[in-house]
């Protein structure tokens, strides 16, 4: 649902979700309201302005505009509000891309390149050796690249030496993606559990899980979430949250079967563009590709973040 006018008379829009009307449809009881959420989609709240009068400091954010109620299951309430019953938090644990290692940064074009079968892979290794960003979709363990999140308190006020309060652990991670162009599998190239996919937006939903250790345990060879100290330490160099941290998420994508044997995905969602553009190098020709993204969610605070990723083929 949402607020369409927030000056004068409030008017409440509230629709269905596209899941709530398909069992609405069936008409045998199944429509059932049993829970509902609240998110603050529409606030941007570096707005508020502590220089104001006492009292309008957030004048400019409560006269933000509103969306519209959406019917999407995948776009509706991208940032859901959470009722934390403590009051000696005075941050809240966020999620940040850590492109500090050589094999966790981005291409120069601002997102992240997966090549999907074996011969543009081949294509650009032979031609440009490795390079930033670019993952192999095909191959997984011929590729070192990967996509790191990082976790915690991205604030100077605390040390990062001190540790982060256990109930902002980001101890379990939603990863969704279009399934008819990727799968998400773990560093060491093993598929990450698949909870379920949306067939209607064809949104698939993968959990990488903390195995257990905290902290201080030693970190696991066989998954996609490690605590940060067992790998960095007090290195903080190389540390993308400026204050107490918690877990990383360390992936890999996978090409769907789809678009490692066809063109049809490209030529209906994608387009053509120079490999130059991608490597810097010339002599691998064009290339088609497919821009998509990654939705990841922290099932502690429920933080989440969009990463840019652009499917890539030889032709």
């Amino acid at each position: 649902m949402a607020f369409l006018d927030n000056s004068g008379d409030i008017i409440l829009d509230a629709v269905l979700t596209d899941l709530g009307r398909e069992l609405l449809a069936r008409g045998n009881g199944d429509f059932k309201i049993t829970q509902f959420a609240l998110a603050d989609d529409e606030i941007n709240y570096a707005l508020f302005d502590i220089t104001a009068a006492t009292g309008a400091e957030s004048t400019t954010i409560r006269q933000l505009p509103v969306f519209e109620a959406l019917t999407a299951n995948n776009t509706a309430l991208k940032y859901k509000m959470l009722n934390i019953v403590r009051t000696d938090h005075l941050y809240m644990s966020i999620m940040k891309l850590n492109e500090l290692l050589v094999d966790t940064r981005k291409t120069s074009g601002g997102y992240f390149a997966v090549c999907v079968d074996k011969t543009t892979e081949g294509n650009i290794r032979t031609t440009a050796g490795a390079i930033a960003g670019v993952m192999n979709g095909a191959n997984l363990k011929d590729n070192d690249n990967h996509i790191r999140i990082d976790q915690g308190w991205d604030t100077v006020e605390i040390p990062y030496t001190q540790t982060l309060p256990a109930d902002q652990w980001e101890r379990d991670w939603v990863i969704k993606i279009d399934d008819r162009f990727g799968q998400i599998s773990a560093p060491d190239n093993k598929p990450l559990l698949l909870v379920g996919i949306d067939w209607s937006s064809n949104i698939a939903a993968y959990q990488a899980s903390d195995p257990g250790g905290g902290a201080s345990g030693p970190a696991p060879k066989h998954e996609a979430v490690w605590p940060i100290d067992n790998i960095l330490g007090t290195t903080q160099s190389l540390m993308t949250i400026a204050g107490p941290t918690g877990m990383m998420l360390n992936i890999k994508i996978e090409a769907s079967q789809l678009l490692q044997t066809s063109y049809d995905p490209f030529n209906k969602f994608g387009g053509t563009m120079n490999s130059q553009d991608l490597t810097g190098v010339a002599g691998i020709g064009d290339l088609k590709y497919i821009d998509t993204s990654l939705k990841v969610v922290g099932g502690v605070t429920n933080f989440s973040m969009d990463i840019p990723v652009r499917f890539i083929k030889s032709f």
